[in-house]
């Protein structure tokens, strides 16, 4: 199993292990729970029982360590009107991603809703793609990029074709990898960002919007690492944290606020393959470009992190 291939798995099965958990809690507890079976679901529980006993408790204790702080912030996931009054939970498709909607979990009852992002020992936001015909500007802003932009990445798609019709390796290319391919497009997406945003106002605001949806969520994060399960939330519109049925939150999940300005935006120190993005409000994103498989490839992707967010944004660490 590739590297890649277990990333996807087993974020996968964090996700299966998420909405489970939930499920049998609230069910043990008296509560009316629906699990919606569907397609994304059979996927998740298939990599989820293709795991050790070992892994499984794993995932199954840091998804329950979450379910504590979550029933204090968001009442609407305990308390029910009557019997009729059901929790649905679903895991969302993939293809949700692409319409701005970053939650694979989604969580609700008549007039409540919530979602959670689930990450298995990683925090990236966005796999975003550069290609010779990818307009990341029309996809990201709806902004199309300029033909200055696509003069300036035709040499470079242009070398990689040549690359592919040799069959070379990414390791073939030597420092041409860095020299003719990792610099120049970063410095032509760097370039041609600021040139949209140098158009459009609102260019800061919907980039976020891009990486991380318009739809409210909590991110939940397994870092075995540190032995820890994290819990974040992304209150967007002020949608979370709702009262439902008389009942308040006992913890206040305050409401973020969307940048409005670029301060900074350069290569990293030291780096050939990675954009850092300072914004207002705390935010900064770091665009890191990689080659995703052995051979050259006519694309290249995108892992973009969250480096910064706004300091009042919830945040709970959770030892496992």
């Amino acid at each position: 199993m590739t590297v890649k291939g277990k990333q996807v798995r087993n974020g996968k099965a964090f996700e299966y292990a998420i909405a489970m958990q939930y499920g049998s809690y609230l069910q043990n507890a008296g509560k009316s729970i629906r699990i919606a079976e569907n397609n994304a679901l059979d996927i998740a529980k298939g990599y989820f029982e293709g795991l050790n006993e070992e892994e499984k408790t794993r995932f199954r204790n840091a998804a329950y360590n979450t379910i504590a702080t979550l029933l204090k912030i968001e009442p609407g996931l305990s308390t029910q009107k009557d019997a009729n009054d059901i929790l649905s939970i679903s895991l969302n498709d993939d293809s949700a991603g692409e319409t701005g909607d970053v939650r694979d979990i989604v969580l609700k009852r008549n007039g409540w809703e919530i979602g959670f992002s689930a990450k298995n020992n990683n925090d990236a936001m966005k796999h975003s793609r550069l290609g010779r015909e990818l307009d990341f500007g029309n996809a990201w802003f709806n902004s199309p990029c300029s033909e200055n932009y696509w003069s300036e990445i035709k040499p470079i798609f242009d070398y990689l074709e040549e690359c592919i019709n040799n069959r070379c390796t990414w390791n073939d290319l030597g420092q041409n990898k860095k020299d003719k391919v990792y610099v120049p497009l970063l410095v032509a997406f760097r370039n041609e960002l600021l040139k949209i945003n140098a158009h459009n106002a609102d260019t800061p605001k919907k980039l976020v919007e891009y990486l991380i949806g318009k739809q409210p969520f909590y991110k939940i994060i397994k870092d075995d690492r540190h032995n820890l399960v994290i819990v974040k939330a992304f209150n967007i519109n002020g949608k979370l944290n709702k009262t439902y049925n008389g009942i308040k939150s006992e913890y206040t999940t305050p409401k973020i606020s969307l940048p409005e300005r670029i301060v900074e935006f350069d290569f990293k120190r030291g780096s050939a393959t990675t954009l850092n993005m300072i914004l207002d409000g705390g935010w900064e994103i770091s665009f890191r470009l990689h080659n995703a498989d052995k051979y050259v490839e006519r694309s290249l992707k995108f892992d973009i992190q969250l480096l910064g967010n706004p300091p009042v944004l919830f945040t709970q660490h959770l030892f496992q």
